[in-house]
């Protein structure tokens, strides 16, 4: 499985310790901070993906994880990653968001106010529950690993309010991404 982030450390720094929490063999799961806009990151997992193919190699999966925010290559990158057989695992505005929902449910939009973006407000409201939070802080999973079942619920719920309402700020889908992962835990039909 080929993971490809946005984010150069926040989310590659939670599903590797999301990995090393439920023992899944990092040999079979490669998980990339790209640090770029959301199409350069389905162009780096195209990528990627073409290079295993010439190793002799294939991924089964390709998730590439990227945010909303005020990115102009969002639904660009949507669409390439849809037409190539990617899995977007998209956050509106932001993966933080998903941080937020280990906390408890929330639709409350996020708009850019104050000379910060939707995305910086959310990480705000991150702070409130985890003072010294920043974009990048390691550890973030273990702080957390005690309500990903309350935040995969409150995920599903917010995407389909979401989805009802056309109005997708904010919701995400790292839900989908984790419980996949988490289904591959071994001798377990469901990890909590």
């Amino acid at each position: 499985m080929l993971i490809v982030c946005e984010g150069e450390k926040t989310e590659p720094s939670y599903f590797s310790d999301l990995l090393a929490h439920y023992r899944l063999s990092m040999a079979n799961i490669e998980i990339v901070g790209s640090g770029a806009d959301p199409r350069t990151v389905v162009k780096q997992a195209k990528k990627r993906r073409l290079k295993e193919i010439r190793n002799g190699e294939k991924y089964d999966r390709v998730y590439c994880v990227f945010d909303r925010d005020e990115h102009a290559t969002f639904e660009a990158a949507c669409q390439e990653a849809n037409a190539s057989g990617i899995t977007p695992i998209r956050s509106w505005p932001c993966f933080e968001f998903w941080l937020v929902l280990h906390y408890g449910y929330s639709r409350q939009p996020y708009a850019r106010s104050g000379g910060r973006s939707a995305a910086q407000n959310c990480v705000e409201t991150v702070r409130q529950h985890l003072p010294g939070y920043t974009k990048g802080t390691r550890g973030v999973f273990g702080t957390l690993e005690d309500s990903p079942e309350q935040a995969k619920a409150n995920a599903a719920r917010a995407l389909t309010d979401a989805e009802a309402t056309e109005a997708l700020n904010p919701s995400t889908e790292i839900h989908l991404l984790v419980e996949y992962l988490q289904s591959l835990v071994p001798d377990s039909g469901n990890a909590g």
